[in-house]
């Protein structure tokens, strides 16, 4: 006996070329958004630098307006040793100017210093035809890592319009959640023993015989009772044959024949 059983289950995404589409699209745009997040936040971090928007042409076409530059942290006493001719170094201009300059470094002086330093660093933009003033290993802030085109411009816009993007992420949120309850369901259906679907299913009722089952056991019964009266019948004779064996069945056996 088999037991049919009908299963709901949502269809797989690979059912529809738009949801294999879609997912692909959601992969991909996934893949780039950690991409940009370890990019702009995990590696600076990691590095002991930063990531900083370009606002002005000084460096171009190296480095253009709106992108993104990110550096690595250098300790003030490694920058006479570790930063050579042909470096992009990240700088504090004045002591009280908090805007940073990032600009190539074209020559380098060996020496000591009112401040305590032993070198000065030589910086130009590649776009300008006059270096800038020497620059004090106290006011290097970092040495270049890499940039990334137009992202300053993006990420920009994303710090103006936060609340625009905090909502437009609750509604997409909200529509996917909307749309994985409404999509259809596939339906399967799924044969398996009676005697396997009572093993995972210990609360359901039994089923009925069928007709031709009780007559198979009814069958069975005729034969079992046939089995045991050959076997009664076979008991019987033996035990005639023994009472007929012994001594004092022979000597009655004898006089009557004399009789």
């Amino acid at each position: 006996m088999h037991r049919t059983t009908v299963v709901r289950s949502r269809a797989a995404w690979t059912d529809s070329p738009w949801r294999i589409a879609g997912t692909a699209l959601a992969v991909v745009v996934g893949t780039l958004l950690a991409m940009i997040i370890v990019a702009l936040f995990v590696i600076p971090r990691v590095s002991g630098g930063q990531s900083l928007t370009v606002l002005s042409g000084s460096m171009e076409p190296a480095l253009q307006p709106g992108d993104v530059v990110v550096v690595r942290g250098i300790d003030q006493d490694d920058v006479c040793t570790d930063i050579g001719v042909g470096d992009i170094i990240t700088y504090l201009p004045n002591p009280n100017d908090p805007t940073l300059i990032t600009h190539r470094a074209v020559g380098k002086t060996i020496g000591t210093f009112e401040d305590g330093t032993d070198c000065r660093v030589i910086t130009q933009g590649d776009a300008n035809s006059a270096v800038d003033d020497p620059v004090s290993p106290v006011q290097v802030r970092g040495v270049f890592l890499y940039g990334i085109p137009k992202l300053g411009w993006v990420r920009q816009w994303a710090a103006d319009n936060t609340m625009l993007l905090l909502i437009a992420a609750v509604v997409v949120i909200g529509l996917a959640l909307l749309w994985d309850q409404l999509r259809p369901r596939r339906t399967r259906v799924i044969t398996a023993p009676a005697a396997a679907s009572a093993q995972t299913a210990h609360a359901s009722p039994p089923e009925p015989a069928r007709p031709d089952d009780h007559e198979l056991r009814l069958r069975e019964l005729a034969i079992r009772e046939r089995e045991v009266a050959v076997r009664e019948a076979e008991l019987a004779e033996r035990a005639a044959e023994r009472e007929l064996d012994r001594p004092g069945a022979l000597r009655r056996d004898r006089r009557t024949q004399d009789d």
